[in-house]
């Protein structure tokens, strides 16, 4: 069955100026999908002779993290202005509106007959700051339908994973989160004969997507429940595994698991995963310590394992294996 034609991809930009300096702040898309990151481009042109400071750099910019970061320039205009450009990739983990807080440029104009080039030889210049303005966005589920999903549908509003201290460990928690897992387990099976009913199975990916949206509403982070953390977690990247390849193996350990996923023959409707072995290995492996051995994650390890996990989802799903396949052809011809 094809795929619905993409709603077509508009910017959401905004240009302020001041003196010498006109700033442009463009996100690529005013809607984005969350399994999807998002471009934001800083553009700040300026007359000749004009100093610039670009917005400093950081690990986050409002509630998204910063991904991948670029800086460009300076190059020089058709108008002969100096031109600058930084890029950033952002990622949400849930669905929702979301500001873009504004980022300031600094400037010193030293251009010829300026107040600062007058001022230059008797004090010290003062710089001139220009701030953006807010942009606003929207993060979109990848499903349309959210109540096709209701068992797994209470989202909180936008958040990212908590930087909170841990709460000491309950002795239960295991107990309780395989229970919730298994409650999971159900809402995902009645969802799935729905579908077959149906003959419109939803892609795991999606599936796996809105999963990962439902355990960060729970904030179990913030609330020092982290074997339930990763047990959820688990369970979902177990859940898409399942789905995506037709292993069902909630009771193998890792190393089984794993041994089973490096089976030479993978078998109808189930691709080798090459090097994405070893991001799932890495995973699951730490993952056992924290269920299994009582380590303790430090918040940088909190991330990198929800990182991974939706890291592995996004790279094997349907889609990204098959433009691998059509890419890996190619080079062979």
């Amino acid at each position: 069955m094809g795929r619905p034609p993409e709603k077509e991809a508009r910017p959401a930009t905004a240009t302020v100026e001041r003196g010498p300096v006109t700033v442009t702040l463009t996100a690529e898309r005013g809607e984005f999908s969350i399994a999807d990151t998002l471009k934001l481009t800083c553009t700040v042109e300026a007359e000749q002779a004009v100093e610039i400071e670009m917005p400093q750099f950081g690990e986050s910019l409002g509630e998204f993290l910063v991904k991948d970061f670029r800086e460009y320039g300076p190059d020089v205009t058709a108008e002969n202005k100096n031109r600058r450009r930084q890029e950033y990739e952002l990622e949400v983990y849930t669905s929702g509106e979301y500001k873009i807080p504004p980022l300031t440029v600094k400037f010193l104009d030293r251009r010829k007959g300026s107040a600062a080039q007058k001022k230059d030889a008797e004090t010290k210049p003062k710089w001139n700051e220009l701030k953006t303005e807010e942009l606003t966005v929207k993060a979109t589920s990848v499903v349309e339908d959210s109540e096709e999903l209701t068992a797994i549908n209470d989202i909180i509003g936008p958040v990212s994973l908590p930087r909170a201290s841990f709460l000491k460990r309950h002795g239960t928690a295991l107990g309780i989160a395989a229970g919730a897992a298994v409650a999971i387990a159900v809402a995902l099976f009645l969802l799935l004969r729905k579908r077959r009913a149906e003959k419109q199975m939803l892609p795991a990916h999606v599936i796996a997507f809105r999963m990962l949206e439902w355990l960060i509403a729970q904030d179990f982070v913030s609330r020092g429940l982290l074997e339930e953390f990763y047990v959820h977690l688990c369970n979902v990247v177990r859940k898409y595994i399942e789905i995506r390849f037709g292993i069902h193996a909630p009771e193998e350990t890792t190393e089984e698991f794993l041994a089973e996923l490096s089976s030479p023959d993978p078998g109808e409707g189930r691709l080798p995963l090459g090097e994405h072995r070893a991001l799932l290995k890495d995973f699951l492996e730490h993952a056992d310590l924290v269920k299994f051995a009582r380590h303790t994650p430090g918040d940088d390890e909190i991330q990198r394992s929800f990182d991974s996990a939706k890291g592995f989802i996004r790279a094997t799903s349907d889609e990204s294996l098959l433009v691998e396949a059509v890419s890996a052809g190619g080079e062979g011809v």
